[in-house]
C-alpha cells in the first residue's frame, strides 16, 4: 500500500511540475502579434559605426575626444595651409577623392576585409590548438575531506568500539601523454594547418574582392555624373527647343501644340536631371558602404576617371585561362579545402586504431589525527587502450568524412568552372565595351550635327517641332550610351583583372604568393 501511495505521489509531482514547463512567455503571444522584447534585451545606446575600430570599440566619451580633437587639428593646420596626405585626411577634409585614394580607404576601413583577418587568426589558433596534443596534459589540484568510520567489536583489536572523525588534506599532481596513435594526431594537424591556409588565401580573396567591389563602386558613380551632365544638357537643349516653339507661336509662325510639346519634353528633361541626381546620391552611398565608412556630404569623389587599359588583353583567352588557374586566390583556398577534408578522412580512418600513451599521479595527504601519519602516493606507467565498439559511431564518422571529401572536390571543380566562365564572359565584353566606345562616341557627333541643322531648319521654317524634338531625342539618348559605355569599359577590365587573380587593373598577380601548377593538358 506505501509503495503504491509512493508511486502515485511521484506521478503526481511529475505531472505538476511536466505542466508547468512551457516556452510560451518566450516568444509573441500569437504567430500574428509582434514580439515585444524584454527589458535589457535591447542595448541602452547604439554604438556609432566609427567608435568600433579593428582590434576593440572606443567609449563614446573617448571617442568625442578624439573627434574634437581631430577637428581642432584640422581646422588649425587648414589656417596654416596644410595640405592632407593620406587618403583618410583627405576623407576629413572634405576633399576629393581619387580611385586610388578610395581603394586606399577601403583597405583600412573595410569590415569584410577585418572578419577574414579576424577569422584568419582563429583558423591560427586552432593549429596551435591542435600542436598542443603533442605535449604532455598536466594538472595539479587539491583535496580535503571529513572522514566518519563506526567500528565495532570484531573488526580489529587495536580500534576500540564507537566513531571516529579525521580530516585529510593535501595536494595532488597528474600528467597524460599522448606517445603514439597511429597517425591520428599527424592527420588532425595537416587538418588544422590546410584550414588556416584556406582562411589566408580566403583573406587575399576578400582583398581582392574589396579591390573589385571599389573599382565597380567607382565607376557607377562616375556613370551617374555622366548622366547628371548628359541629363542637364539635354535639358538646356529640350529648353532651347521650347524657346524656339515660343518665339514661332509669339511671331504667329507656329503654334500652340508645337510649343506644348516642346513645353512637355522640356519639363520631362528636368524629372531626368532630378532623378539622375538622386542616383548620384545612390551610387554615394554604395561607394561608402563598399568602404566601410559613414556616407557624408564630406565625401567628395572625384568626378573625372581616367578609363585603365585592360591587362594582358592581347592573350588569348585560354592563356589568360591558365594564368587564373593558377593564381586566383579563392581556387587556391578550394584545393586547400580539399586536402582538410582528405586528411579529415584519413583522421576517422586512425580512429580505428588504438592509442598508447603515458600517465602519471601523485597524492600527498596531511590527516587531523595525531595517531595517523601523513600519507603520500604515486604512480606511473604507460597504458594502451582501443575502443573495440560505440555503436557504428566511428564508421558513420568516416562515412561522412568521404562524402564531405567529395563536396569539397565538387566545389574545387565549380570554382574552376566559374573562374573559366568569368574571364570567358569579361575578356569578350571588354571587347565589345571598347568598340561600343567608339560608336557611341560616333554616335554622339553624329547625333550632334543632325540636332544641329534640325534647329536651324526649324527655325527657318523648313523642318517641324516633331523633327527638332526627335533630333533632340536621339541626341540625348546618344549621350546616354556613350556614358554607359564608358562605364561598362571600365567596369568590364576591373572584372578581367580580378578574374585573372591581379589586384589591380594592369598588374599582375602578387608574385609573392604560392601558384597552383599549370594544369598538363589531356593526353590523346
Amino acid at each position: 500500500m506505501k509503495d503504491k501511495i509512493l508511486i502515485l505521489t511521484l506521478a503526481s509531482l511529475g505531472a505538476v511540475l511536466g505542466g508547468c514547463v512551457n516556452v510560451d512567455k518566450s516568444v509573441s503571444e500569437t504567430p500574428s502579434v509582434y514580439w515585444k522584447a524584454p527589458k535589457g534585451a535591447v542595448p541602452e545606446q547604439a554604438v556609432a559605426p566609427e567608435r568600433i575600430e579593428t582590434e576593440k570599440i572606443i567609449d563614446k566619451e573617448q571617442y568625442d575626444k578624439q573627434k574634437a580633437q581631430k577637428t581642432d587639428d584640422l581646422n588649425s593646420q587648414a589656417d596654416g595651409k596644410w595640405q592632407p596626405e593620406t587618403a583618410a585626411e583627405k576623407l576629413m577634409a572634405g576633399q576629393e577623392l581619387d580611385l586610388a585614394d578610395l581603394v586606399d580607404i577601403a583597405l583600412e576601413n573595410n569590415t569584410v576585409t577585418r572578419m577574414y583577418w579576424f577569422q584568419s587568426k582563429a583558423y591560427a589558433a586552432a593549429k596551435g590548438k591542435a600542436y598542443s596534443t603533442y605535449y604532455p596534459q598536466i594538472s595539479v589540484g587539491g583535496q580535503v575531506y571529513r572522514n566518519k568510520t563506526q567500528s565495532s567489536s570484531g573488526i580489529s583489536p587495536s580500534v576500540p568500539v564507537g566513531s571516529y572523525y579525521e580530516t585529510g588534506y593535501g595536494p595532488s599532481a597528474e600528467i597524460n601523454w599522448l606517445i603514439y596513435d597511429f597517425g591520428k594526431r599527424e592527420a588532425q594537424v595537416e587538418v588544422a594547418k590546410q584550414a588556416l591556409l584556406a582562411a589566408n588565401f580566403d583573406y587575399n580573396q576578400s582583398i581582392q574582392d574589396v579591390v573589385l567591389n571599389v573599382n565597380l563602386a567607382y565607376y557607377a558613380f562616375y556613370s551617374a555624373v555622366g548622366m547628371v551632365k548628359a541629363a542637364e544638357i539635354s535639358l538646356e537643349d529640350a529648353k532651347t527647343a521650347y524657346e524656339s516653339a515660343k518665339a514661332r507661336y509669339d511671331a504667329s509662325v507656329g503654334n500652340k501644340p508645337d510649343m506644348l510639346n516642346a513645353l512637355a519634353v522640356a519639363k520631362s528633361a528636368e524629372y531626368e536631371v532630378e532623378n539622375a541626381k538622386a542616383q548620384v546620391e545612390t551610387a554615394r552611398a554604395n561607394l561608402a558602404n563598399v568602404l566601410g565608412v559613414r556616407v557624408s556630404e564630406n565625401m567628395k569623389v572625384a568626378e573625372k576617371v581616367n578609363i585603365p587599359s585592360a591587362p594582358d588583353t592581347s592573350e588569348k583567352v585560354s592563356e589568360l585561362v591558365a594564368k587564373a588557374l593558377r593564381s586566383r586566390q579563392n581556387l587556391l583556398s578550394s584545393y586547400a579545402q580539399l586536402r582538410k577534408a582528405e586528411e579529415q578522412t584519413e583522421v576517422a580512418r586512425r580512429d580505428f586504431l588504438p592509442q598508447i600513451g603515458a600517465s602519471g599521479t601523485a597524492d600527498y595527504i596531511v590527516y587531523s589525527r595525531d595517531d595517523r601519519q601523513d600519507s603520500y602516493q604515486y604512480q606511473v606507467g604507460l597504458k594502451a587502450s582501443w575502443s573495440l565498439f560505440e555503436g557504428f559511431a566511428r564508421k558513420y564518422e568516416l562515412i561522412s568524412s568521404k562524402a564531405q571529401e567529395r563536396v569539397a572536390a565538387q566545389q574545387l571543380k565549380a570554382a574552376e568552372i566559374q573562374i573559366i566562365s568569368d574571364i570567358w564572359d569579361y575578356y569578350h565584353t571588354y571587347l565589345s565595351s571598347f568598340k561600343q566606345i567608339q560608336s557611341t562616341q560616333a554616335a554622339v557627333e553624329a547625333n550632334q550635327e543632325a540636332y544641329d541643322a534640325t534647329k536651324a531648319s526649324y527655325d527657318n521654317g523648313v523642318s517641324s517641332i516633331t523633327d527638332l524634338l526627335n533630333a533632340q531625342s536621339r541626341l540625348s539618348q546618344a549621350r546616354q550610351q556613350f556614358v554607359l559605355a564608358e562605364s561598362t569599359l571600365a567596369s568590364s577590365i576591373a572584372r578581367l583583372a580580378h578574374a585573372t587573380g591581379a589586384l589591380l587593373a594592369n598588374t599582375e598577380a602578387q608574385p609573392d604568393l604560392p601558384a597552383i601548377p599549370a594544369p598538363q593538358p589531356d593526353a590523346d
